[in-house]
């Protein structure tokens, strides 16, 4: 009697396949791995950002109230003006931000997502204390530049 081989196509994963899809997920879980090292040290930097605006803040503001001819707070703290040689400034707290202005017109944003602005006035040295709308608090010392004229 002879008998008959019969062949089947039977379809399914071989050893081989399998490890070359382990390889893959292998190669994938890596780069997911590095993904979230890369991530860290940015979501840092963002969160010093407003440690950023504040220093930027300072260098605009000191650069501001140099050679100043007349210097006043305002009641109840919340802005300064002053007189220069280019006329009244304003620096003031208005909603979230910081903002300047000259002679009543262009308001320049110095400062957002500010909470609240507190400006006092001790000799000639002008102290700003901030509070950010995350609830950080930034406080300064500002050397006021009289006009000795």
């Amino acid at each position: 009697m002879s008998s008959q081989l019969t062949v089947r196509e039977e379809k399914g994963f071989t050893f081989i396949e399998s490890l070359f899809q382990l390889i893959i997920f292998v190669a994938f879980a890596h780069l997911f791995v590095l993904f979230f090292l890369w991530k860290s040290p940015i979501e840092e930097q963002y969160a010093n950002m407003s440690d950023g605006a504040w220093e930027l803040f300072a260098v605009d503001f000191q650069a501001s109230i140099v050679d100043v001819k007349e210097f006043n707070v305002h009641v109840g703290g919340h802005g300064i003006s002053f007189v220069t040689d280019r006329g009244r400034i304003d620096i003031e707290q208005r909603n979230a931000m910081i903002r300047k202005a000259i002679d009543g017109q262009g308001h320049i944003p110095f400062l957002t997502n500010v909470q609240s602005a507190y400006f006092m006035l001790n000799g000639p040295v002008v102290t700003v204390t901030v509070t950010m709308l995350d609830g950080t608090r930034k406080e300064r010392d500002f050397a006021v530049g009289f006009n000795s004229e």
